[in-house]
């Protein structure tokens, strides 16, 4: 498989291979904005997604099972498994010759912010490209409202304009970028772009016990956390205040910080003879 350099970003994103992604479903609106975008954008590109919903199953792999893949069109597959997978299956032969210089995942439905980066599958979708040196970036539109009709009205207006900067400005086959549109209506603008890190939000779980079945206990997730974040100018707080807000990411989880202390503190854990 081929893998981007860092000294090759200087070419134009219209002469790469993209690759669309998402953790929706092949059928959903948000893929087709992020499609249209990148065609725009680029001569070759390709969609790889769900045949459906996978949304929340972050960097699941469906781990030694078959992946059944369908054509739905030129240069667009079906996957009957997660967004990982269809990163994989993707970068492993399902293209036929040649590399893949980009994945772009989304347009999500709901933001992934703060918190839901860990279990976005929107995201997960870009970590599993970007660990086998493809660079990604992952485009989620905040809903303010099932009904509304304009709820995707910044996503449709601005992911073409933004891409080929996104793209150039990725730095690294191993980055991923995660942006996140605000929810704004057609004629309201955005307050502008900021590049910043990933907050948390604050509350409690929204969980419910119902009736129980068969005997087992029964308990329904309704949110994870409310959209209240947890300090001033993180990722979660600018797209509140309207802006479309871009995170690196990096593979390393490593909290670095922490190494020197943590350290100090362990120091002795381990009894002697084993320490020896």
């Amino acid at each position: 498989m081929r893998r981007v350099e860092d000294t090759e970003y200087a070419m134009s994103i219209r002469d790469r291979r993209i690759v669309v992604v998402n953790d929706d479903g092949i059928d959903a609106h948000g893929l087709s904005i992020l499609e249209r975008a990148a065609r725009r954008c680029c001569d070759d590109v390709w969609v790889v997604a769900p045949a459906e919903n996978q949304s929340g199953r972050g960097r699941a792999l469906s781990w030694r099972q078959n992946v059944q893949v369908e054509p739905r069109g030129d240069r667009r597959f079906a996957v009957h498994g997660t967004p990982a997978d269809c990163v994989l299956v993707a970068l492993n032969g399902l293209l036929g010759t040649g590399g893949v210089d980009l994945v772009v995942s989304g347009v999500n439905a709901g933001s992934n912010l703060a918190n839901d980066i860990g279990s976005s599958g929107t995201v997960g979708a870009c970590f599993e490209a970007a660990e086998r040196g493809v660079p990604a970036i992952a485009f989620s539109q905040r809903q303010a409202g099932r009904r509304d009709s304009s709820r995707w009205a910044c996503a449709e207006r601005l992911t073409a304009h933004l891409l080929p900067s996104l793209f150039d400005a990725l730095g690294s086959p191993h980055r991923v970028l995660n942006v996140n549109f605000p929810a704004r209506a057609g004629g309201e603008e955005v307050a502008g772009l900021a590049v910043t890190r990933s907050g948390l939000r604050r509350g409690p779980t929204s969980i419910e016990e119902k009736p129980s079945t068969r005997g087992r206990r029964v308990f329904h997730i309704y949110t994870i956390r409310e959209d209240e974040p947890s300090e001033p100018d993180c990722d979660l707080d600018r797209v509140l205040r309207g802006y479309v807000s871009v995170t690196p990411l990096g593979l390393d989880q490593t909290h670095h910080q922490d190494l020197a202390g943590m350290r100090a503190r362990l120091t002795g854990a381990l009894p002697r003879e084993v320490a020896d």
